[in-house]
């Protein structure tokens, strides 16, 4: 019996290689994680999900109260047995072979991931006064370190969101250390990651794939953040990216890229034509007129595949040759009975 990692690369894969659709692999994922909750009672995965987050939140007030009252080393500690305790939970769950032991398991790194950046934060700006700059880009390489660590043993849809925001932690550090905060620097930055992360989706190299489209078409469509010093070019970037992730859906089947290329045009469309005709009235008109253009490709592609169904369901019957074809109408076999 193949464990969930190796059944979410076959299911991958299998996608990737057009053998069984998005809709079909999903529905595999489901039927899996069923089979795998029968020996569980259903309040196991719930109350899992309660007990990680009362842990922290209990430590967090306990910190909250007794603050002042402790040594500077004792916050770096408390910080420290959270993200322990979490990381153990976590792990004692990952070991079960039920699917909702392993999404609580998920979930509790998930937030040993903070946890980490906190314990981490502390240390370097409280306990060794590093200064801002070198503290932040030391937390942020603990972050990423600890994502990709737990990301490596688990390759789950939270343990990749942890490491998106792992990288894009350590990429905003970095660039503010070196003074490289300008908008397009970022817009640049953001719209590369995009795109690798993309490949690296498509590669199978980021699993679950679902996920991984998602993040990096989120990371893609950052681009037109530059557009916030009030250049137009790059919130119509933001639309260009919308549009390849429209175009890019339809080609691998991905509705999650769809999603995501649709919403990049609802927001950096009306962006970039506000930058353009800024207080003119053909601001309205230009995104009434975007949005019915839209709407009638839609309609459009829609019509087509309703007129090229028929033809299609046809096929098979003229292959077997049923009664509508020319060889079975051109010599019917006729029997006389004596």
């Amino acid at each position: 019996m193949a464990t969930q990692h190796e059944l979410e690369a076959y299911l991958d894969s299998w996608t990737g290689a057009g053998l069984i659709t998005a809709d079909q692999a999903g529905a595999i994922r489901a039927h899996e994680a069923e089979a795998g909750a029968r020996g569980l009672p259903r309040w196991v995965e719930p109350v899992a999900y309660l007990g990680a987050a009362l842990v922290a939140v209990a430590l967090l007030l306990f910190g909250m109260q007794m603050w002042d009252r402790l040594a500077v080393w004792s916050h770096v500690g408390l910080a420290a047995i959270v993200t322990l305790v979490l990381l153990v939970a976590g792990w004692a769950l990952h070991a079960s072979d039920a699917a909702p032991a392993r999404r609580a398991a998920s979930f509790a790194w998930l937030l040993s991931v903070i946890g980490v950046g906190a314990t981490a934060g502390l240390l370097f700006f409280e306990s060794l006064d590093l200064g801002d700059d070198p503290a932040i880009m030391l937390t942020a390489t603990c972050v990423l370190l600890a994502a990709a660590g737990l990301y490596l043993v688990a390759r789950r849809a939270l343990q990749q969101i942890a490491l998106a925001a792992g990288v894009v932690f350590l990429t905003a550090s970095v660039g503010s250390v070196l003074t490289l905060d300008e908008p397009w620097v970022f817009s640049v930055t953001f719209l590369a990651l995009g795109a690798i992360w993309l490949l690296l989706t498509w590669g199978g190299v980021l699993v679950p794939a679902s996920i991984g489209w998602v993040l990096g078409g989120l990371l893609g469509l950052a681009v037109g953040l530059g557009a916030s010093d009030g250049a137009p070019v790059w919130a119509a970037l933001g639309v260009a990216v919308g549009l390849a992730l429209v175009v890019l859906s339809a080609v691998l089947d991905q509705r999650a890229l769809l999603v995501i290329g649709v919403l990049g045009l609802v927001v950096w469309i009306p962006a970039t034509v506000m930058l353009l005709f800024e207080g003119s009235v053909a601001v309205p008109v230009a995104i009434l007129v975007t949005g019915v253009v839209t709407l009638t490709v839609v309609v459009a592609a829609v019509r087509h595949g309703r007129r090229s169904e028929p033809d299609k369901a046809d096929e098979p019957a003229e292959r077997e040759g049923g009664a509508d074809t020319p060889e079975a109408s051109a010599s019917p076999e006729v029997r006389v009975d004596a």
